[in-house]
């Protein structure tokens, strides 16, 4: 799908909807994705690339300030506006929030073959997804029995069910990490904390992974109580909306601020600070929220149970907590009727084959019992019946926690209404 296609589901819904594209853009015109479809946007992006395949040079990926100095090393490289690059702050900030954002949301260079690097590196916890697989183990761990005594196992790999939703906590701080850790992994969800806001590279991955997973995708969003805070998961929504148009038509997606919202900052008395005189929607959020802004480490500092309480609310409804023990459960029934199967063909050349390979290793590796227990260890045989690996399907109830943000289930023009609504701080936090 080309950023054609975006533009067509904007101009689309706003046709069905009687409305002009400004009432249906979310973000800055230049920056919303479904709004850069423009000539001078393509003729930036067509630019963009031609520079990334220079600097490249047959490397996989690069990160933005590499490209630009490549650009100004090669020299004599003119914009699309005629005049030339310099290593000035101007063309920077031009390639940055111009040029690379046309040439990968218009789709003349891929995400992954740009590194965002404005910012610290974020910290990332990404969950694998378990594969079971059986194997055969044939019992060495602590002593070498006799080979007679050898009695084959049937054992089971990452026998572990899967939650029903790809969750993820994104917050804006690195500083979160302490307390939001510790609930990723018991949630099983992935942690996203850069330093600022989120970039595309960043918003790809989360929805690549999520479509490469094949679960409904939820994202959590921690945030500062101010203007740019209570736009991050906006331009989250936008971003991952644009993505599904674009990329990813089959991604099932929510978008859930869970804090710092402004009745939290009230209802914890938590300290705040000015608006910085340079914030240009100051004073549409002292009119809307009646308050100045607070960080959101003010309550991970001062209430850490309060904040963990707060995640793991937003986290339950999406999570089965009771799973893992009907897993567990599974799992022994699974390997007791996979044993029996085993135990009932110890005679069959199977199990001599076993133990004529154990004898000879045994010889061999006395002293390296690991390394001979990873050499005993084989693909059960095609001919052996296990029975089927039934892993219990989770059970949660995503009505408990309420309306989201935005949801990809709802008709297009709803979701941008409900970002657009929330930008002009008409959704109450």
């Amino acid at each position: 799908m080309s950023a054609s296609r975006l533009r067509t589901v904007v101009e689309e819904a706003a046709t069905a909807e009687g409305c002009s594209l400004k009432e249906l853009t979310v973000l800055a015109a230049q920056r919303d994705p479904y709004r850069l479809d423009t000539p001078a946007k393509h003729r930036s992006g067509a630019w963009f690339a031609e520079q990334v395949e220079y600097a490249l040079r047959g490397r996989e990926r690069l990160h933005l300030r590499g490209i630009h100095y490549a650009i100004v090393s090669k020299g004599g490289i003119v914009k699309p506006n005629g005049k030339p690059y310099r290593n000035t702050d101007e063309d920077w900030t031009w390639l940055q929030e111009h040029a690379s954002k046309a040439a990968r949301w218009l789709g003349y260079t891929p995400f992954d073959r740009i590194v965002d690097e404005r910012n610290d590196p974020p910290l990332i916890h990404r969950q694998p997804r378990p594969e079971p697989t059986p194997y055969l183990d044939v019992g060495l761990h602590v002593e070498i029995p006799s080979v007679d005594e050898l009695e084959p196992e049937i054992w089971v790999d990452e026998f572990r069910g899967h939650q029903p939703y790809h969750l993820v906590l994104f917050g804006e701080k690195s500083s979160l990490s302490d307390v939001l850790l510790p609930i990723a992994a018991r949630f099983h969800a992935d942690l996203y904390l850069p330093t600022g806001e989120i970039s595309d590279t960043l918003t790809f991955q989360i929805a690549q992974d999520a479509a490469e997973d094949g679960r409904p995708l939820r994202v959590f969003t921690l945030a500062d109580c101010d203007p740019a805070g209570h736009q991050m998961p906006v331009s989250i929504g936008r971003k991952l909306q644009a993505l599904r148009d674009l990329y990813f038509p089959d991604l099932d997606f929510e978008v859930r601020p869970v804090a710092l919202t402004v009745n939290q900052v009230r209802d914890f008395s938590l300290p705040s600070t000015p608006l910085k005189e340079t914030e240009l929607r100051a004073s549409r959020w002292r009119d809307a929220f009646g308050i100045e802004q607070t960080e959101i480490d003010a309550l991970a500092t001062l209430r850490p149970e309060v904040l963990r309480t707060i995640v793991t609310d937003a986290l339950g409804p999406f999570f089965d907590h009771t799973l893992d023990g009907r897993v567990s459960f599974a799992e022994l029934e699974w390997i007791e009727a996979a044993q029996a199967e085993l135990r009932s063909r110890a005679d069959a050349p199977t199990l001599e084959i076993i133990r004529d390979l154990a004898e000879r290793r045994l010889e061999e590796l006395r002293e390296e019992i690991e390394e001979l227990n990873r050499a005993l260890r084989q693909a059960v045989p095609d001919d052996l019946e296990l029975p089927p690996i039934e892993i219990p399907e989770p059970l949660v109830d995503e009505e408990e926690y309420g309306k989201p943000l935005i949801s990809s289930a709802w008709p297009w023009a709803e979701q941008t209404r409900a970002l657009v609504a929330r930008k002009a701080y008409e959704r109450a936090a």
